[in-house]
């Protein structure tokens, strides 16, 4: 209803002889408007870098997490590794006697044979004579 627009005297200081004017309150209410969102600007962005940080901290915490995994990976891979190394040589070790039982086995057929033989003909040679 009203407009408002005041005048101000000249500063009567002996240290400032520049004149003081006033500023129309539509440009006051500008300034006001963008100070307050400067202000609302400034607690967002101390807001986003305290988000920031928490959010760097549980990055680096499963960054922890991912590397310990991983070194535990590494280690079980190395169990399994010595592991089926094991077993290979306990393979090798069965194959092996497996192949001596079987040795053994020829050996006393061949033994038995030659054995019955030589009664054979032992008792042949016997009765013979």
């Amino acid at each position: 209803m009203f407009s408002l627009t005041a005048f101000s005297q000249i500063a009567t200081d002996t240290v400032t002889t520049t004149p003081v004017k006033c500023i129309p309150v539509p440009v006051v209410k500008m300034i006001i408007k963008d100070l307050i969102s400067g202000d609302s600007a400034k607690n967002l962005l101390k807001l986003t870098e305290e988000q920031l940080k928490e959010t760097e901290k549980k990055v680096s915490f499963k960054d922890s997490i991912i590397t310990t995994m991983q070194i535990k990976e590494v280690n079980f891979n190395k169990i399994i590794g010595a592991e089926r190394e094991k077993f290979k040589v306990q393979e090798d070790y069965s194959k092996g006697l497996e192949k001596a039982l079987r040795k053994e086995k020829v050996k006393n057929k061949f033994t038995k044979f030659l054995s019955g033989g030589m009664l054979a003909a032992m008792g042949f040679l016997l009765i013979t004579k």
